[in-house]
């Protein structure tokens, strides 16, 4: 059961200038909030409930690797309110987004640690995954943090990799599954549906003109799949209902359009969406983005895709992974 609390967002370490009290905390970029995220999080909220302390996750927003231009696919796959939303469902009760600078990432290992995680957080507890660095030219990790805080109450607790089927749950391999189109695979990395967010625009119209009307989304999202069509479903602002539909993604090369839109029309719904907030939910892959001679063709094409989503109403729920933890890095490393 989650630990329900409203999350409180802090903006920068230099926004911390009284004690938030005894704090159990993890630091790191958690974009996309994967399962081995999840491991993460969800060990320093039990772990603050059982302590009488309270959650914190230190995170950075643009993460290092944008600003330093590396990755093969530089794309977030949460905007910063989907990750202060998720934080605050997994019942987070401090999430500290830290813009990277230059500034930032001159610091060294040794001072942010000391000026910093104990200057101005002082944790009973630091839980990080085994590939955590940090400071300038990432020349600290859990090992650097344990023998810095060794005399201190403070207890460094290094986590192990997440797998599933032997792959190592990770971003870099969540942004490839999703750029190949390969939503289910993504998912069962996620443990949930990958979601863009954006609002409801107004179109050409064209979706009324020929009988299906769509809803066009103005995406804020940046990992947004390859064109094609996919079954959807589309949550309206705070409410958890899980409309259910079908999407078109891409150029509409049937109408010559030259603007990637995102197309999302619903099953037996009716109503006005305009300006209305959303996240479209990618349950499966239909096909690829085709060009049709012309809109009769289309329409049939149409009618077969939503016949095809139709079927498999309602959808399942998000593939259950089997997962395995690695050993804890210390316990590999025999450390105590």
């Amino acid at each position: 059961m989650w630990y329900q609390r409203t999350v409180q967002i802090l903006y920068g370490h230099q926004a911390i200038d009284s004690p938030l009290g005894p704090i159990v905390m993890t630091i790191g970029t958690y974009d996309g909030l994967h399962l081995g995220h999840q491991a993460i999080v969800e060990r320093i909220v039990d772990r603050a409930r059982k302590t009488g302390s309270r959650s914190l996750v230190y995170s950075f927003f643009p993460p290092p690797w944008r600003v330093l231009g590396r990755g093969q696919n530089p794309y977030l796959i949460l905007t910063l309110q989907d990750k202060i939303d998720l934080m605050h469902d997994m019942g987070v009760d401090y999430l500290l987004t830290e813009e990277f600078t230059p500034e930032l990432q001159s610091i060294s290992h040794h001072d942010f640690t000391r000026d910093v995680l104990q200057g101005r957080l002082d944790p009973r507890e630091i839980h990080v995954g085994y590939d955590f660095h940090f400071g300038r030219d990432r020349g600290g990790d859990w090992q650097f943090l344990r023998e810095y805080f060794h005399e201190t109450e403070t207890q460094i607790r290094p986590h192990g990799a997440v797998r599933v089927d032997d792959s190592i749950v990770g971003c870099t391999l969540i942004r490839q599954h999703i750029c190949n189109g390969d939503l289910d695979s993504a998912a069962q990395l996620l443990g949930r549906y990958h979601f863009v967010r954006g609002a409801v625009v107004r179109g050409r119209g064209r979706g009324r003109t020929i009988g299906f009307p769509t809803a066009n989304i103005d995406p804020k999202t940046e990992l947004i799949p390859p064109a094609g069509v996919y079954a959807v479903c589309l949550q309206v602002g705070n409410s958890q209902d899980l409309l259910p539909g079908v999407a078109n993604l891409g150029f509409r090369p049937t109408f010559a359009e030259k603007k990637f839109a995102i197309e999302v029309h619903l099953f037996d719904w009716s109503g006005d969406l305009y300006g209305e907030r959303v996240r479209v939910h990618f349950v499966g892959r239909v096909r690829d983005e085709m060009r049709f001679d012309g809109p009769e063709e289309l329409v049939q094409q149409i009618h077969r895709d939503i016949a095809q989503v139709r079927s498999s109403l309602p959808f399942p729920p998000p593939p259950q992974s089997r997962v395995t933890w690695d050993p804890k890095p210390d316990k590999v490393a025999g450390q105590s």
